[in-house]
């Protein structure tokens, strides 16, 4: 039988930080990539110069340390764990929420979580001193003795613009592409585009938004995908930039830079399809201990 592997608490609470501290000042290499391309093909002179301001600010940002974006999130962590593991000192959220909280500090990032949901309901202000960071975190196992953290520091602002809906089983796909399209185009410039796009279809209610979180933010070996996938991706992509605001919502060819689908089994009664958005500060990395 294999021996059961103990990592220690200090070596994932200073991977967690370290992790934040090199995304909070720069999206992820792809996004950068795909965002030089849709330099190199845009010819609105509003769009180009947009672009490169986003691309300037990413240089500043990277090079001078500073939050790429004013609004720093709230961090979502996909913690994949594989069953011959044993976190030291556990639980894990713990862990991840005091290295939260700790990143917060050490690198001067914005409080951006509100304890109080209906604001109504609150009747003090939260002294900002006290104030904590919420942590989202997903579990799930995996054979083996690694432990794969996820991590994202997601904005309020596209997240705003994502949506769910139940669909019948009967619905066409068609219907389906027609709705996440419409979903991306009416949001206009609040998702601040060039977005991505995150896709869940199949599960259940929770879980078709969790596969939508996951596509945007985990990567996703083409290996992994069927062709049918691949194909409505890049249906779903062109589509987008054909009907789209474009860049910031002020025209230009790019209002996506990209889409990914995760698909499930669902009940046969219903067609779940969730749709999760990100802006071109796409924060993300992905680490194995």
């Amino acid at each position: 039988m294999p021996s059961l592997r103990i990592i220690p608490e200090k070596q994932v609470y200073e991977t967690i930080i370290d992790a934040i501290g090199k995304i909070y000042c720069q999206s992820t290499p792809e996004t950068i990539t795909l965002i030089n391309n849709a330099l190199a093909i845009e010819e609105d002179d509003v769009a180009k110069d947009m672009l490169n301001a986003m691309l300037k600010n990413e240089e500043l940002a990277a090079k001078e340390k500073l939050p790429i974006c004013q609004d720093t999130g709230i961090v979502v962590v996909f913690a994949d764990i594989g069953t011959q593991v044993k976190i030291e000192n556990g639980p894990l959220y713990t862990i991840v929420s005091k290295a939260v909280n700790d990143a917060w500090r050490k690198y001067y990032l914005r409080d951006s979580i509100t304890f109080e949901p209906i604001r109504c309901f609150s009747n003090h202000i939260q002294n900002p001193e006290n104030s904590q960071q919420s942590v989202i975190l997903h579990l799930s196992e995996l054979p083996g003795n690694k432990l794969e953290l996820h991590i994202s520091l997601k904005g309020g602002g596209a997240e705003n613009c994502s949506l769910l809906k139940m669909f019948n089983p009967t619905t066409s796909l068609r219907e389906i592409e027609d709705f996440i399209v419409d979903t991306i185009v009416s949001s206009g410039g609040k998702p601040c585009p060039p977005v991505l796009v995150g896709v869940g279809i199949g599960g259940n209610f929770e879980r078709c938004a969790i596969l939508a979180k996951r596509a945007l933010m985990v990567p996703i070996s083409p290996s992994e995908k069927k062709p049918e996938y691949k194909k409505m991706e890049e249906r779903l992509l062109n589509q987008i930039n054909q009907k789209g605001k474009g860049i910031q919502g002020f025209g230009g060819k790019t209002t996506a830079l990209k889409v990914n689908i995760l698909s499930e089994p669902c009940h046969i009664a219903s067609l779940p399809v969730a749709i999760n958005i990100d802006c071109h500060a796409h924060r993300c990395i992905s680490i194995t201990i």
